[in-house]
């Protein structure tokens, strides 16, 4: 237990990982909460706001939240109770239904893929992994970002976004550990560490769009472009149409992030020579590293199989199935007197990325109930017309930016239908738009409620202030390109827009 001389010493990313809350800073953190209250009660100042007050007040408290995570004066899991606290003092959503979200299905993925993390670092499985990584690609940061973000972008085309995440975070997270940035502080403090895990969080999330199993959101809109054609688009028709922004915008992630975020190419601690020696010193692998590993390539193998199965077994959802290998391991015996997963091995569960994605599900569920999404949505109904430049511009770019304050899933389950029925009400045809607007849900990348991948990255330390500083470039800068492509697309080829 550090004393208080102690604490005094700390700078202030090692006092929130200790303490929470750096008590020095209130002023800053009071403006969060300052801003909520102020638009909460804008609309009964100024009757004629055009915001009611629950929608002002969903503002508000996304504003609080975003301010928080990026100013860092409080821990990431306290900001995660933001929501919660909120609707259960201001009646801006019923505060059942965002409880509710807090068990959702991911947040059974999340809890799963941490408990199998637990046993990688306690049994040593995450560091031979990671050992194997440095001797294979090298101790050069931005190898190693080349190969998390490649692999990642890959995967998730297949096991959906935050599955990938689940999958590679923990990993890249040992590797990390093993370097030396073995606590969240130093994780965030180091921008070779943070390059790191943005690597697996942006390349998930990037990657994901070009087949319809990339994530909840591809799901969603390719259900509507189903009901749309009438019958069922085959995974071809979804490929040949999101290949051209696959093409551009993956490789054009991968460069920002290794070019501009790492701006320098520094190494990880250690050379071949010794990472090798410590291989050889960790011996061969151990009944915990071998049971680890297994009930880890279960789930994976069920979530990649997923779709061949689905049918006949509508109940064997890979989140969950990640949950159940977890807990399995609790009864599993690695040593006589200890299994790979005990209380002995939690010291090593993750809790922060348990708590954040469920918090960004909340901030979504307000933001729908209170009705601000649909508001702004109003605004853009005038613009519905041809796909000139400009108002695929304005519906990409609003689509981007409730994807990254709402969830891609909310995002894409949200605005898609009312988007849709704008067109469908003048007789125009939506599904040219609605391509285009897959890119856009995939185009998270500043704040961790924008998906899955970036919560998961974030309750591993990453520095939320050069995510979102990166974030929010890289979100115009795709969105730009990426309107471009669809107004050319849509504009000068025939081929592309059907379904």
């Amino acid at each position: 237990m550090l004393q208080n001389q102690d604490l005094e010493k700390l700078n202030k990313i090692q006092l929130i990982e200790h303490l929470g809350v750096v008590q020095k800073n209130y002023f800053r953190i009071f403006a969060g909460p300052v801003i909520f209250l102020i638009l909460l009660l804008l609309p009964v100042i100024w009757p004629d706001f055009y915001l009611e007050w629950q929608e002002s007040g969903a503002l508000g408290m996304l504003i609080w939240m975003t301010w928080w995570w990026v100013e860092g004066s409080v821990h990431v899991a306290i900001t995660a109770l933001v929501p919660l606290f909120v609707t259960a003092i201001f009646p801006i959503a019923p505060a059942a239904e965002v409880v509710e979200v807090y068990s959702n299905p991911i947040v059974f993925l999340i809890a799963g893929s941490c408990l199998i993390g637990a046993t990688w670092k306690r049994w040593g499985l995450g560091k031979r992994i990671s050992l194997n990584l440095l001797v294979l690609v090298g101790n050069k940061v931005r190898s190693q970002v080349w190969i998390w973000f490649i692999l990642s972008a890959f995967i998730s085309g297949f096991i959906a976004d935050t599955i990938t995440a689940a999958v590679f975070v923990p990993v890249a997270a040992s590797l990390l550990s093993f370097s030396g940035f073995d606590t969240n502080s130093k994780v965030w403090e180091s921008g070779s560490a943070t390059a790191i895990l943005l690597a697996v969080a942006w390349g998930a999330s990037i990657g994901s769009l070009f087949t319809p199993i990339g994530g909840g959101q591809n799901l969603v809109i390719y259900e509507f472009l189903g009901e749309l054609k009438g019958s069922s688009v085959s995974f071809y028709r979804w490929f040949v149409n999101l290949a051209p922004f696959s093409l551009v915008l993956i490789p054009l992630v991968g460069c920002y992030l290794n070019y501009v975020v790492l701006r320098e190419n520094p190494s990880l601690e250690g050379k071949e020579e010794f990472y090798k020696k410590e291989l050889g010193h960790m011996g061969p692998l151990s009944r915990g590293e071998l049971v680890s590993g297994l009930v880890f390539v279960i789930p994976v193998l069920a979530a990649f199989l997923h779709p061949i199965y689905e049918e006949l077994l509508p109940w064997f959802e890979p989140p969950f199935l990640f949950f159940a290998a977890g807990f399995s391991l609790f009864f599993i015996p690695a040593e006589r007197n200890e299994n790979v997963l005990s209380f002995r091995a939690m010291k090593f569960f993750p809790i922060n990325v348990l708590v954040v994605w469920p918090s960004a599900l909340a901030l979504a569920e307000v933001l729908e109930i209170s009705g601000l999404a649909a508001s702004i949505m109003e605004l853009l109904r005038v613009f519905a017309g041809p796909l000139t430049f400009g108002v695929l511009l304005i519906f990409l770019g609003f689509v981007t930016f409730v994807t990254n304050i709402s969830t891609n899933t909310a995002s894409a389950a949200l605005v898609i239908p009312i988007i849709i029925g704008m067109y469908v009400e003048q007789g125009l045809n939506p599904i040219p738009l609605v391509l285009a607007l897959v890119a856009a849900v995939n185009l998270a990348f500043a704040i961790p409620s924008g998906n899955g991948c970036l919560a998961m990255a974030s309750g591993y330390g990453l520095n939320l202030r050069t995510m979102f500083k990166h974030g929010l470039i890289l979100s115009i800068i795709t969105l730009l390109v990426a309107t471009g492509l669809a107004y050319l697309l849509a504009n000068y080829t025939a081929w592309w827009g059907v379904i």
